[in-house]
């Protein structure tokens, strides 16, 4: 039992080793990568804009030519590209993937010197997912800042409209004003329009990098007063306040469905623990369901059915307005 203790915590520090040694090696490259585009871009002043988005978008994939090759084409490696490129996260496709099956592999013979096949399985499958749902879950809260930030990003540009300003300068404003991460994005977007992309062009790219209703809304009502006139600056304030009265009308409904949600919280770690309270007062009770195999097979038919209930809910409680 010591030397399978050993074992599993000699798997779980190497995992964790790795994880650090790969995220800083990620982040010295990209600032390498930084440099050295700055450094081109100060060289050679017509280096378009296009030139400098194609190679970090080359490098978000594989530093390594033959690997950017072959993951290129396959749609689930340019979904994850997105996924990362949206979480602004310093790290590429390749060195994701490589990750989780390191994760995964190490997670799986950790808990095999402990667990039996089918649970060691399970759990290297949980561990090879956990880097994915990390970079989601970073991506999700980075865009929910960016949709809160909105609203008052609109509103400095109505302002900087009804003073006078033009719609690049009025962009160049919200990058150097406002805070992360509505400001990178539109900084993004004002060196585009500046480096020569059209106003409508460097708008739907911004849509495209960050794939929010409110801002689709947004740069929807630009396009439409674009192209058959109107007061810009009266459009984007309605448009905030359009916004704003969703926000407070999402805020209710998450108040009146908060006894659900706790409902629901409760349904789904009451089993667990009802198992370990069993487990503390008569373990011989539940010895067939910890160590044997057939036990095994219910544990995890149980926690399938477990997450296959906890997605419901959670769609069921996903009230979209």
């Amino acid at each position: 039992m010591l030397l399978s203790t050993i074992i599993f915590l000699f798997f779980l520090f190497l995992t964790y080793a790795l994880f650090l040694m790969a995220s800083r090696k990620a982040d010295a490259r990209q600032e390498r990568l930084k440099q050295r585009v700055a450094e081109a871009l100060q060289e050679n002043s017509e280096l378009t804009l296009e030139q400098s988005i194609q190679i970090t978008r080359d490098d978000s994939i594989s530093s390594n030519p033959t690997i950017n090759r072959l993951l290129a084409p396959l749609n689930f490696v340019k979904r994850l590209d997105n996924l990362v490129q949206q979480a602004d996260m310093q790290i590429t496709v390749s060195r994701l993937l490589a990750f989780c099956f390191i994760a995964g592999l190490m997670a799986g013979l950790a808990s095999y010197t402990v667990m039996n096949v089918v649970l060691a399985f399970v759990v290297a499958v949980v561990a090879a997912s956990l880097p994915l749902l990390h970079v989601s879950r970073v991506r999700k809260k980075r865009l929910l800042k960016f949709n809160e930030q909105l609203p008052d990003t609109l509103d400095l540009l109505s302002r900087s409209l009804q003073v006078g300003h033009a719609f690049s300068e009025s962009l160049h404003q919200v990058a150097s004003e406002m805070p992360e991460p509505i400001a990178s994005e539109f900084r993004i977007t004002f060196e585009e329009q500046k480096l020569g992309l059209s106003t409508k062009a460097a708008l739907d790219r911004l849509s495209d990098r960050v794939p929010l209703p409110d801002l689709h809304l947004c740069v929807t009502a630009i396009h439409i007063q674009r192209e058959t006139g109107g007061n810009l600056a009266e459009i984007l304030e309605k448009v905030a306040q359009t916004i704003r009265e969703r926000f407070k009308l999402m805020e209710d409904f998450r108040t009146m469905t908060t006894s659900a949600r706790g409902s629901a919280w409760i349904l789904c770690g009451l089993p667990f623990v009802i198992v370990f309270v069993m487990t503390m007062i008569n373990p011989k009770y539940m010895a067939p369901l910890l160590y044997d195999q057939r036990g095994h097979f219910v544990i995890v038919c149980a926690v399938i059915l477990m997450l296959l209930g906890i997605l419901t809910i959670k769609r069921i409680l996903n009230i979209k307005v």
